[in-house]
């Protein structure tokens, strides 16, 4: 299988290729987080986040990639005409691709950021399955409204006891990342829990889960005593931390 190349969408990727596996192909736009483009690409980002975030990971870490990065986010902020064009160019690429290679293509247009770039795309590919993980409750409700824009929204060491009960009261899925990952079949803050691992598919993970993610981010990579630290709680130690954290929900 040839593999496919964008200019602003990007395919491969370790966790995304594993979605082959499930018979689908996930281009994804990974830019320059929070203010790395000279822009806020980030409105919800926390210290813990930014300290962890996937954007160091891989090859994230390389110069030539962060450039690459730095540069279609500003074009995203300068030249919006250009990057719309350019993505709808990459999506239309990337249908014929999968179609070629017998996969059903899916889109993360916020793999490295949280700008919602999908709602300028969505209406117009309704057909098509777009996802995305967010520290913004708007941009959930944003997202309620096309069937075919899948959202998780990503806890922090920001979010407050009443924004959580909030979540659990709905159907949104939450991904919190572990130090140590509870199994699979267990279930927290009286929900069941799948694993953000396996694949990047979140829209096959039903409603009303926990999604738990390992760290990968290369600035968090360090030991647990130092994560702390430096993620001021972003990383929660395991399965008790989380419910402790949240007792008054229980």
């Amino acid at each position: 299988m040839s593999r496919w190349r964008g200019n602003i969408l990007s395919y491969d990727n370790v966790k995304t290729t594993k979605g082959e596996k499930h018979g689908w192909a996930s281009f994804i736009f990974m830019g320059a987080p929070h203010e790395e483009s000279g822009y806020n690409a980030c409105a919800g980002s926390s210290v813990g986040c930014r300290a962890t975030c996937l954007y160091y990971a891989g090859r994230g870490a390389f110069p030539q990639v962060k450039s690459a990065r730095i540069r279609k986010t500003k074009l995203y902020f300068e030249d919006f005409t250009t990057f719309k064009s350019s993505m709808e160019k990459d999506i239309k690429s990337a249908l014929n691709w999968a179609d070629r290679n017998n996969l059903k293509p899916c889109f993360r247009l916020d793999g490295t950021t949280d700008l919602g770039v999908a709602q300028h795309f969505v209406s117009n590919n309704k057909t098509k399955q777009f996802y995305d993980y967010t520290k913004c409750p708007s941009r959930i409700r944003m997202a309620e409204k096309h069937d075919n824009w899948h959202i998780t929204y990503s806890l922090s060491e920001n979010t407050t006891t009443k924004r959580m009960r909030i979540l659990l009261a709905s159907n949104s899925n939450i991904a919190i990342p572990f130090h140590n990952v509870p199994e699979i079949g267990t279930r927290l803050l009286g929900r069941e829990i799948v694993s953000g691992d396996e694949t990047d598919l979140r829209f096959l993970d039903g409603m009303k889960k926990i999604v738990t993610l390992k760290v990968k981010g290369g600035k968090g990579k360090k030991t647990l005593n130092e994560d702390k630290k430096s993620t001021n709680g972003f990383i929660l130690t395991d399965g008790a931390a989380l419910e402790k954290r949240f007792a008054a929900l229980a």
